[in-house]
Formats: structure tokens, C-alpha cells, sequence
């Protein structure tokens, strides 16, 4: 009985250290190439991922924003806006001074490996391979590796960038509501994902994502 306790305030004692860091566990940040063929914006955030994508777009690192992502939030829904996540994050960036002729909206997708299949098509049909990846810190290693695992067959690259500040142990996110929600459900969705869809890839046990359909998946 005393061991149990003691393993059991041990393994809590691990979780209290480990917790500050887990952010950095869920971030990935890669170095910009000098010129890409598209950004793209990833559902979720999409005013702060659009405005980013703008600014990357400005400064001439890819003529071509791409958005995705078929799921109609139910507050516009109900305001009689049915826009899907794809359009949305195109308005956004039409108001940072993006040209309409410059977005590629693409309504498809319900989650970020629905989405990187999205991508591989869309890639596959035009034959642009190289992309930027927009989306948020916590995100990013998720997203990051279902995007590769997506371009791969391809002969794509991605490089995932961010404009936001990543949570650090001095901001001690973990008292505030919203970061400590955002930080928990991506930690178990990058669990989620790494059983259910990296590892089965990485191995050949199943495809890529875009090269069949796939069942509903976590966001």
C-alpha cells in the first residue's frame, strides 16, 4: 500500500514538472525557404492564421494562398452565413489585402488529416509541391506531420510557420482556462494521431492521407 502511494506521488510529481513544457512538445517551427509555391491556412484561428498568411504573402514568399476546411461553424449557420471554414479564412485574408485571385478555396476537409489529403490533391492536380504551412504553435507538430506524410509520395516539402507566441512556463498558462483547454485537447489529439494515423503510415500499415477516403477523425 505504501509503495502505491509513493509511485503514485512520484508519477504526480512528474506530471507538475513536465506540465510547463508540454507546449514545447506540440510546437514545430521550421525555417522559411526563400520561396515556396503556396501558403497555406489551416482551419482553426483563421483571423490570426489569414492575417500571418498575408504577411508572408507580402514579403513574396508564394503567390498562392490556399485555405480548406468544409465545416460550417453553427454561429454563422444560425446567422444565415453558411460559410465553410475555407471561405472564412479567404475573407479574412481579402480584408489583410490579399487579391481574391490570388486564394484558392477549397471546401473539403473535417479534420487536419482530411485536410492534408486536401492538400496532396489539390498538389497533385497542379503540381505544386512546395508549401508553407500557417497555423498555430500548439498545432503544429500535429499538422506538420500529416501534411509531410501527405506531400511525401509526391516529392513535396512543407515548412510550418507560425505568428503567435508559443506558451512558456514563465507565462504559466496552465492557470488560465483557454491555453490550458487548447494545450490538453491538442496533447491528446497528437496522442490520437500518433496511434491511429502516423505510426500505421510511417509503418506502410495504411496510405497517406488524399490517397483514399478516410473515416471522421478527431479535428
Amino acid at each position: 500500500m505504501a509503495r502505491r502511494v509513493f509511485l503514485g506521488l512520484l508519477a504526480g510529481l512528474l506530471l507538475v514538472g513536465l506540465l510547463p513544457w508540454i507546449p514545447s512538445l506540440l510546437e514545430r517551427r521550421d525555417a522559411m525557404p526563400e520561396h515556396a509555391d503556396a501558403i497555406y491556412v489551416l482551419p482553426g484561428k483563421l483571423e490570426t492564421r489569414a492575417r500571418c498568411a498575408a504577411r508572408l504573402h507580402a514579403a513574396g514568399k508564394a503567390p498562392w494562398l490556399l485555405f480548406t476546411g468544409a465545416r460550417v461553424r453553427p454561429e454563422l449557420r444560425a446567422l444565415g452565413y453558411p460559410l465553410s471554414d475555407a471561405a472564412v479564412g479567404a475573407e479574412f485574408a481579402t480584408r489583410a489585402g490579399v487579391a481574391r485571385k490570388a486564394q484558392i478555396v477549397l471546401p473539403l476537409g473535417r479534420s487536419t488529416w482530411e485536410d492534408a489529403g486536401a492538400v496532396a490533391d489539390w498538389a497533385r492536380q497542379t503540381g505544386l509541391r512546395k508549401i508553407i504551412a500557417v497555423t498555430s504553435p500548439t498545432h503544429a507538430r500535429r499538422a506538420g506531420e500529416s501534411l509531410r506524410l501527405a506531400l511525401a509520395p509526391l516529392g513535396g516539402e512543407v515548412w510550418v510557420t507560425s505568428c503567435e507566441s508559443l506558451y512558456t512556463p514563465a507565462m504559466r498558462w496552465w492557470w488560465y482556462e483557454t491555453p490550458l483547454i487548447e494545450v490538453n485537447n491538442e496533447f491528446i489529439k497528437l496522442g490520437l494521431y500518433t496511434f491511429r494515423y502516423f505510426i500505421p503510415t510511417w509503418l506502410g500499415l495504411r496510405p497517406p492521407p488524399g490517397s483514399s477516403p478516410e473515416p471522421a477523425a478527431a479535428s
